[in-house]
């Protein structure tokens, strides 16, 4: 494309056969057109007759008060979109369908070892989520070797590593371990592929970690009830956030294999829902309750656009797709958490506290543990026993009584 020659007016005419083409509702399309038109006054007393992001920087400041890097409200966020998706129409003929920060990237001296990496783990058939974690761990080591003047990986020593390995002392025991194998396993491959001379995986032969050091998080029935009773199920919205709810509460469902749910594993004839488990790729199949069973059929009446996708839950507004990777429904818990003022003190709070809730529930209701070894998913007993610290009644029953001293 031209930047040259493209007109303001043929650049918003083409940005509104997109929107269309995105199944954007009327309302929202009507949103922009007024934000445009407005754009339009601006730009003729400016004498300009095409985009650029300097002007479009320009009529955010001087007509909306929006300058770049301060915090922005719902209604400035959206003003912000309206010239953002004019910049990527010009630019690369299309727009994305939602805007977020990116995520901190490694150094550019570092880009070509980090793809090599990653790779390598997908050759070993490392799950991506488990990459996704491990390059959010090097990319913080290698910003900080950045920091230290490092310009090639090959310059790296045995003091760059030990300085970085005492910065972690702020994270607990069982965080810093994990990192501490991240580590570990990269500085071995560093050395395999003769990027260091030393094999400075070395300097950590062994590293101390206990899963068990701290109580899972877990809510009570009574809190998980208050929770649930604040969502208002006469909205849109309030429809779709009790559906998750339910998943995450009555099955245990992880909030991926929720974000992934499609129709076909609604097994209608059968009350089940059944499933590849995202994290462990085995096949799971839990009953659907009679609530359940109604708050999925409201969903799916009342709240969900008609859009023709096989997910169950896509967003609400346009472009109406699946949710991406990495929402994890948090906004949608800690809400409602808020509202029944729960308790958060020393508590995880995201999605995945209310697994761990289902797991405690079900043991103070004496289900067996193999039972609820196959409601989580679990392959075997030994994560499932990890509950039974926080199982204080069924404890009780099996204390020793200390004898009074004389």
């Amino acid at each position: 494309m031209n930047h040259t020659t493209i007109s303001l007016t043929e650049l918003v005419s083409k940005t509104k056969k997109q929107l269309d083409l995105l199944g954007y509702a009327e309302g929202t399309k009507h949103r922009y057109a007024l934000i445009w038109d407005h754009f339009f006054v601006y730009a003729e007393q400016k004498g300009q007759n095409h985009f650029s992001k300097e002007l479009g920087n320009a009529f955010l400041e001087c007509e909306y008060g929006i300058k770049a890097g301060t915090k922005l409200s719902a209604n400035q966020v959206f003003k912000v979109r309206t010239i953002t998706v004019l910049g990527e129409m010009l630019e690369q003929n299309c727009f994305l369908r939602c805007h977020q920060q990116p995520g901190k990237q490694a150094p550019p001296q570092f880009h070509n070892v980090l793809k090599k990496y990653e790779k390598l783990q997908l050759e070993k058939k490392i799950s991506k989520r488990t990459i996704c974690g491990k390059k959010i761990i090097l990319v913080r080591f290698l910003n900080f070797l950045d920091e230290k003047g490092i310009t090639n990986i090959t310059n790296l020593t045995s003091h760059e590593v030990l300085s970085y390995l005492h910065t972690l002392e702020k994270y607990r025991n069982n965080s810093r371990s994990g990192i501490m194998f991240t580590l570990r396993n990269f500085l071995l491959f560093l050395h395999s592929e003769g990027d260091v001379k030393k094999p400075l995986n070395g300097l950590f032969p062994v590293i101390f970690s206990n899963k068990y050091e701290r109580l899972p998080s877990y809510y009570s029935t009574d809190e998980i009830h208050a929770i649930l009773c604040q969502v208002d199920r006469n909205t849109e919205f309030g429809r779709r956030d009790y559906l998750i709810l339910l998943l995450a509460v009555q099955l245990g469902m992880r909030a991926g294999d929720i974000r992934q749910l499609k129709f076909k594993n609604i097994k209608w004839s059968r009350n089940t829902v059944e499933f590849v488990q995202q994290k462990t790729e085995k096949i799971l199949q839990l009953p659907v309750t009679e609530e359940l069973k109604y708050a999925l059929a409201d969903y799916m009446k009342n709240s969900r656009p008609k859009v023709d996708d096989p997910h169950i839950f896509v967003r609400h507004r346009a472009p109406f797709q699946p949710f991406v990777e990495s929402n994890a429904f948090h906004h949608v818990i800690n809400k409602y958490m808020a509202l029944a003022g729960t308790n958060l003190k020393n508590r995880k709070h995201g999605l995945h506290s209310m697994r761990h809730s289902t797991a405690s529930n079900l043991l103070q209701n004496r289900t067996p543990y193999p039972v609820i070894t196959g409601i989580l998913g679990h392959e075997n007993t030994n994560p499932t026993k990890l509950y039974l610290r926080i199982d204080i009644q069924q404890l009780r029953t099996v204390a020793l009584e200390v004898p009074n001293e004389k």
